[in-house]
Formats: structure tokens, sequence, C-alpha cells
């Protein structure tokens, strides 16, 4: 994940980059980077390694902020936006992503590490737009919420080692989003049963009630 980087205020992390994550989220998966190498350096064991950008497409559980958005706005539901939306992603599509693994396994250097995502960059206020534009939803949707510790203001990643490979996206980060936006609205049948379970609506709440920010302004 490009989270081990931590925030990056301008540039492009490299793969050359020290890690820095911020969240104990982002230090797990540093810290399994760290492993995967100590058993190549070690032992030998051929390994490679890839950091990806946000991956989105189908069947990604509706916690994460794309599908969750998407289902929120075909249901009119608020769209639970953290602090003011101005924090900075690359959003993948995930064949594309798959497709970059699979290169690296096969043509990757052997204790290499690739950066993977379109190397391009888009605000998480910008994606709420557009999928509201794509669903023909109103923006009066979008319920600013309080912003979550440790959550990064900005990840860019430099993939000109695995362009080198010959390796491109397929999707921009528009089409990526719209590709998703579309999955989700022919597909209710498999995230509906998901988002009226028990379990979901417990995270649900746990996670966002009592966080809107809106009548704090």
């Amino acid at each position: 994940t490009d989270e081990v980087y931590g925030h990056v205020p301008e540039g492009a992390s490299k793969e050359t980059d020290p890690v820095a994550p911020r969240s104990p989220y982002a230090a797990s998966k540093a810290s399994a980077d760290l492993l995967v190498n100590a058993y190549h350096v070690t032992y030998g064991l051929p390994v490679t390694i890839t950091r990806g950008a946000n991956n989105i497409g189908p069947y990604q559980y509706p916690e994460k902020v794309v599908p969750l958005f998407v289902t929120n706005a075909i249901d009119d539901l608020p769209l639970p936006l953290y602090g003011d939306g101005l924090q900075v992603r690359d959003y993948h599509y995930v064949l594309d992503h798959c497709e970059a693994i699979d290169l690296v396994l096969h043509k990757g250097e052997i204790g290499g590490i690739y950066n993977v995502g379109t190397g391009t960059e888009m605000r998480n206020i910008d994606m709420t737009r557009l999928i509201l534009r794509l669903l023909g939803k109103p923006e009066s949707l979008i319920q600013p919420v309080r912003d979550r510790p440790g959550h990064d203001r900005r990840y860019a990643l430099d993939v000109s080692k695995i362009r080198a490979l010959g390796w491109e996206p397929a999707h921009a980060c528009e089409e990526a989003i719209e590709k998703t936006v579309r999955w989700y609205v022919e597909n209710e049948w498999w995230w509906r049963p998901i988002k009226s379970g028990e379990h979901y609506r417990e995270y649900y709440r746990k996670q966002y009630e009592g966080r809107a920010i809106r009548n704090e302004q």
C-alpha cells in the first residue's frame, strides 16, 4: 500500500524512499514489507514487493469509501466525507492492479519493490462529486464528518519503475470510478445483503454516528 510512505506534502514517493507509516494499519503493512525483505536478504527467498494505490472495482466490501458512497447515493443516504475532503488519493482499477502484480511476479527484479498506480491524483471531494454526478444525485447528500485519526493528507506514487517493465494502467482515475459505479448499480444483489446485515450496520454506527460536523461550521 502507498500508506507505508506516510503523508507526502509534495512530489511522489519512490521505491527507494524510507517508509514512514503514521497509523497502526500502515505500520502493519510496512512491517510486512520489511519482514519479507529480511527473508530475501537473509535466506535468499525469491520475493518481490508491490505498493499499490487505492484499489477500486467489483466486489469491494462497502465499508471502503467508493463502494460506500456509491451504495449510499443509490439509496439517497448521506455520504460521510471525512473532514474537508481535500485528501489526495490515486484511485486505481483493481484489474489493472492485478495485471501489474502478475507482471512483477514474472518480470520483476527479485528483491525489488514496485509502486503501482495511475500516477495521477484526485481529491476525495472530487471523487465524491463525480460519483454523485454519474448517479444523477445532488451534492446535498455530502455529509462532512470529523476526520479519523491518522488520516494522511496526501499520497502520491512515482510509478516510473513499473512502467519501465512495459506496464500501463488501462483506466484513468475517472474511468475506474465510472466503471465501479456502473458495477454497483448493476449488482445490488451482491451488496444489499451485506449492508442490511447486523455486522455491517453495527460497524457503520460505530464509524460514523455522532461525527457529523455540518452544524459546527
